[in-house]
């Protein structure tokens, strides 16, 4: 019983990583096809900057 349980949840967490990866991505190619790619590797840096 307890292993089905620690199974199903890190079958749940394996998963939920690798839609968050995903998802990361396509946000980022969306920004790259909407402002271009100098635009958003400059935010990046100005990001970096700032901390």
């Amino acid at each position: 019983m307890i292993t089905s349980v620690l199974s199903v949840l890190a079958l749940t967490a394996v998963v939920g990583l690798f839609l968050a990866i995903f998802v990361g991505g396509g946000v980022y190619v969306a920004r790259v096809r909407r402002d271009g790619i100098e635009a958003t590797l400059s935010g990046a840096r100005r990001l970096r900057e700032l901390r």
